[in-house]
């Protein structure tokens, strides 16, 4: 079926023409297909051109030109559209013309040892299933069900691609064993056997979802192919604890050795998985991966939408009660003490959020945009007002209330929403070859740690989260390049801000819930309207990427601070924390940082001061964070720290500011009481940096974010 000589005659066709499409670059290589990025030659249209690697006797021409209409006829939300295909004429070349998908693979997305949140599993899988259905319908086989096959379209939506190895396989004559098309670490035993069937398109996908979980398929390596013959999967629940019987059960049910073993279809497969999964959620059971992730959706055997809906949340959901066993206790959340049960967290619906949490200052990597989608529904209700600290208290105790397990990365960000009831939170791999892994926004109940969605639209790391000032939205800044800000409801209608060349690293809702400023690696801030997403203001006053900015309380001026030079120089001009005016897009204040740089900003509820903590400092500063009296314009107040402090998140206390929270990169947090003043609280909250503080809008509880993948709630009093 395949020549050598074929094969490297065709080994990379970019320059020439097919038809009516020339192909501009090759984007990827199979067993039995080149595929290419291509233009139509006319309607400078883009698409994806599969050349498949094979001589087609003249019998099979038209063999492979009626199969090839089955092909192009596949309409389904969930599988690449064929468009055209053709034969070229004297090469005789075979060639398929499809939609062009330009957000990579799953593979891309999730490398090998790369887990996947239990569920967003669910809702790939949902896809995927109704997808191979669809074609099994029409008496089609995949075949080469796998991560490298399933593409990102438009809104995060899942499409089986490559279709093509059906197409060789119904053209040509049966093929012997030696070539056998598909690939061994998917393969069912009856297809490595040389008879394939629709249930081996449903192994092949139980194998996608145990690699899912587990990072790694069940069989690899040389003795892959005698394992699927003859060996049980290794246990999932060996390799992920947290999982439950039920879900593993289902797993191993689509693995088993004989079709007839297997559901009825793969609809099925996916129906059991789905209800496996509800059930292992009740007490709420998270599975966390290395990704972006969305709740478990009420699966239909027909669906073919995205973001189907859950039944809302209760009005006042209870809190885990510290006398269940430690397996039932959902992985998401941390008991301490386990003795004793925790006090109902306290709300105030009507107070804005005032994120502080400010960036990780290193050199970046990631331009991708991509489109978003959420999930699911989140009813969010009201709780009664309760008072703030009282301003005459003195803080001397933090009790840890909770820790959300649910991140695999380090996180960077997060943020209550305005009524105190959720957490929004976010981060990824800082690896310089990756920035990607975990970048799902999760957002979670604050009172029990359940998940509720993670929204998955950024495939890089995602630096900052922010509520609108309503409660009604979310904003999330990625490396990715773009500030997408979505429905916090559902996770769904997102509107996209690309307006930045390169990642965003800083973003920050105005107060009045109007506008939103974000900085980037481009070294610009940008002011644009929060709704409709028109540029307003672009701020060119640094010379570096920004790493960190904040609005004044009247919401006339932002604050922003940009990464200091390398090498870095002693009269670097960079190195200045600007004040400037959004209307008149120009400096009105300046303070130099000193020895080092700023790695974060907070402006007190008073107008009064700016908090500037400082990073990576050349050669150890004991200043890690400076009170500059904006209202006087001076240098202001220094909250002494050791040589070895670098401070990458700050927050003020509401209404009046009393308190700064600081965190601090080996772990600590320390509580400044600006009325004495004098440093009123110290506690260790993490196990390496920490990258996010922010107060309760009664600030009766402090929100912590780090590299040790935790998110923490910690009450004060």
């Amino acid at each position: 079926m395949f020549r050598a000589k074929r094969q490297a005659d065709m080994s990379d066709l970019t320059g020439q023409q097919l038809g009516h499409y020339r192909l501009i670059h090759k984007i990827g290589s199979g067993g039995f297909a080149h595929v290419y990025r291509a233009e139509h030659i006319y309607l400078k249209t883009p698409v994806a051109i599969k050349v498949l690697i094979t001589n087609l006797a003249n019998a099979d021409m038209q063999n492979f030109l009626n199969e090839a209409q089955v092909v192009a006829r596949l309409d389904h939300p969930h599988i690449v559209r064929v468009r055209d295909f053709g034969i070229e004429p004297g090469a005789g070349i075979p060639y398929l013309v499809m939609d062009y998908a330009p957000n990579g693979t799953m593979r891309q997305r999730y490398p090998k040892g790369v887990q996947v949140p239990l569920p967003l599993v669910v809702t790939y899988v949902g896809q995927l299933a109704s997808a191979l259905q669809y074609a099994h319908s029409l008496h089609m086989i995949h075949r080469d069900v796998k991560p490298d096959n399933i593409l990102l379209g438009n809104m995060n939506k899942l499409l089986l691609s490559d279709f093509g190895a059906a197409l060789v396989t119904r053209t040509t004559q049966k093929l012997n064993p030696q070539n056998i098309i598909g690939t061994l670490a998917y393969m069912a035993p009856e297809q490595l056997q040389g008879n394939p069937s629709s249930a081996s398109d449903q192994y092949a996908l139980g194998v996608v979802v145990y690699e899912w979980l587990t990072g790694f398929c069940p069989f690899e390596g040389a003795a892959a192919m005698y394992r699927h013959l003859n060996e049980p999967p290794p246990s999932l629940r060996a390799k992920v604890p947290t999982l439950s019987y039920t879900v593993e059960q289902v797993v191993m049910k689509a693995l088993a050795k004989q079709p007839e073993q297997r559901f009825a279809n793969v609809q099925s497969f996916a129906e059991a998985f789905e209800r496996a999964c509800q059930r292992a959620s009740t007490p709420p059971l998270v599975i966390r991966g290395n990704a972006s992730s969305s709740a478990s959706p009420t699966l239909q055997a027909t669906r073919t939408v995205l973001a189907p809906s859950l039944p809302p949340l209760s009005p006042r959901p209870q809190p885990v009660a510290s006398s269940l066993p430690a397996t039932q206790l959902p992985v998401t959340i941390a008991v301490s003490p386990p003795a004793r049960s925790r006090p109902p967290l306290t709300h105030i619906p009507s107070r804005k959020p005032h994120p502080s949490r400010r960036t990780f200052i290193h050199t970046l990597a990631g331009l991708v945009a991509l489109g978003a989608a959420g999930t699911l529904a989140l009813a969010l209700t009201n709780h009664q007002d309760t008072k703030a600290i009282p301003s005459t208290s003195e803080l001397t105790d933090a009790k840890l209330f909770y820790s959300y397990k649910g991140h695999q990365n380090e996180v960077f960000t997060a943020a209550w929403s305005p009524d105190g009831r959720y957490i929004a939170s976010a981060g990824g791999n800082i690896a310089k070859n990756s920035r990607r892994g975990d970048t799902g926004v999760h957002i979670w109940d604050a009172q029990t740690g359940e998940d509720v969605y993670v929204y998955p639209g950024h495939p890089y790391l995602v630096r900052k989260v922010a509520w609108s000032l309503d409660g009604t939205r979310i904003a999330s800044a990625s490396e990715d390049g773009t500030v997408q800000v979505w429905d916090a409801h559902s996770g769904t209608n997102p509107r996209i801000y690309k307006g930045h060349d390169g990642p965003v690293l800083a973003m920050a809702w105005s107060p009045d819930g109007t506008l939103i400023a974000s900085g980037g690696q481009d070294t610009t801030i940008q002011v644009w309207n929060a709704t409709t997403g028109e540029s307003l203001h672009t701020y060119r006053g640094h010379a570096t990427p920004i790493v960190s900015l904040a609005w004044s309380p009247d919401n006339k001026q932002i604050v922003s601070a940009a990464e200091q030079s390398s090498p870095v120089i002693a009269s670097d001009i960079n190195r200045v924390v600007r004040v400037w005016d959004v209307a008149a897009d120009m400096t009105i204040y300046t303070c130099n940082y000193r020895r080092t740089q700023a790695g974060s900003l907070a402006w007190s509820p008073n107008k009064k001061d700016i908090a500037i903590g400082y990073c990576d400092a050349p050669d150890g500063v004991d200043d890690s964070v400076r009170l500059w009296d904006i209202s006087a314009n001076n240098d202001g107040q220094i909250l002494s720290g050791q040589k070895t402090d670098q401070v990458y998140a700050l927050d003020w206390s509401r209404p009046d500011g009393r308190y700064l929270a600081i965190g601090y990169n080996w772990g600590e947090v320390n509580i400044w009481d600006s009325t004495a003043p004098k440093h009123t609280l110290t506690f260790a909250a993490h196990s390496g940096p920490i990258m996010g503080v922010q107060w309760s809008p009664d600030s009766r509880y402090l929100l912590t974010c780090g590299f040790d993948h935790r998110v923490k709630i910690w009450m004060l009093s």
